[in-house]
């Protein structure tokens, strides 16, 4: 089914619940520990992608573009979300990815491809290029920053804390931009007003996104911060540790993560409560991103 415009997307995404979770160390420091089920918002537009595009896509469609082009890796969840909102839209949607040229696509480009998205590879220098300055467009054409960022992102974020009926002293959620943070920060500020925000890096670039949610969000009233030391590696990197936290995580709580996103940052949190780091008698709520599709051999 084709939709008309981008308001008509709205019923196709069904509000996430909040689950309970129960673990030994949290329940010793009297730490009440919940999750934001964002992964289950929709199949495909999931996660903080969906919160991304929805005011992004909607302030584009006003300025009277129907063609967007965007930036990111051969398994990035916002390419895929993307790719699929412009074939429901009927839009035409260009990717630069960086891959070698005649390499085979991942699950992810298949995806892309097989919605009608145009895909072009990108070698490193050329990627990296495009990170400071944007291609030649057609004047028709949207340029996206990778990943979404953009001021119009943040509205969709904030959403989140207006869907939570109780308070919260820690909201934790993965980061690759800040984006999710700048948003989420702003939304605290007057649904959370104590509520600490942390955002847990999952690629080597903290300061960057400091720097970014600082600027994204420079009347930030709420504690924020961006951790470091659970990248294992870097971005879209990890190990046999994380991947058996995941199928770990799984079996006690049936809740699916993957090795690029929530399942770093729910390791950290699970940490970091065995390391004592968050108050006892706290009240944590990790916000699950969603993505699943981007490390497909760990769905169940």
């Amino acid at each position: 089914m084709q939709y008309q415009n981008v308001s008509q997307l709205f019923s196709l995404i069904q509000s996430s619940p909040v689950q309970k979770l129960s673990t030994p160390n949290a329940e010793s420091q009297g730490i009440s520990l919940a999750v934001k089920r964002d992964d289950l918002l929709h199949p495909v537009i999931s996660g903080n992608k969906w919160r991304k595009l929805k005011y992004l896509l909607l302030s584009i469609e006003a300025k009277g573009f129907r063609k967007v082009a965007t930036m990111g890796g051969a398994y990035s969840n916002f390419i895929h979300a993307l790719s699929y909102v412009c074939h429901l839209l009927g839009w035409q949607c260009d990717l630069y990815i960086r891959a070698h040229s005649g390499q085979p696509l991942t699950p992810t480009l298949s995806d892309c491809k097989q919605w009608g998205a145009n895909i072009y590879s990108m070698d490193r220098k050329g990627f990296r290029a495009l990170r400071e300055r944007a291609p030649e467009l057609a004047e028709d054409m949207f340029w996206i920053s990778e990943g979404g960022m953009h001021e119009k992102s943040i509205l969709g974020l904030k959403e989140i804390m207006m869907e939570l009926n109780r308070q919260y002293d820690y909201l934790v959620i993965a980061t690759a931009t800040g984006t999710s943070v700048a948003g989420l920060v702003e939304g605290a500020a007057i649904y959370q007003p104590d509520a600490k925000m942390i955002g847990i890096s999952v690629l080597n670039n903290a300061e960057q996104q400091r720097q970014d949610v600082a600027k994204l969000s420079p009347q930030a009233k709420n504690d924020w911060s961006i951790l470091e030391g659970y990248e294992f590696g870097g971005f879209a990197k990890n190990n046999s540790e994380l991947k058996l936290f995941i199928a770990e995580f799984y079996q006690q709580h049936k809740i699916s993560l993957e090795a690029v996103y929530s399942g770093k940052s729910f390791y950290a949190v699970m940490d970091l409560i065995g390391k004592g780091f968050f108050a006892k008698n706290s009240r944590i709520l990790l916000i699950h991103c969603g993505g699943l599709q981007g490390s497909r051999e760990l769905i169940r």
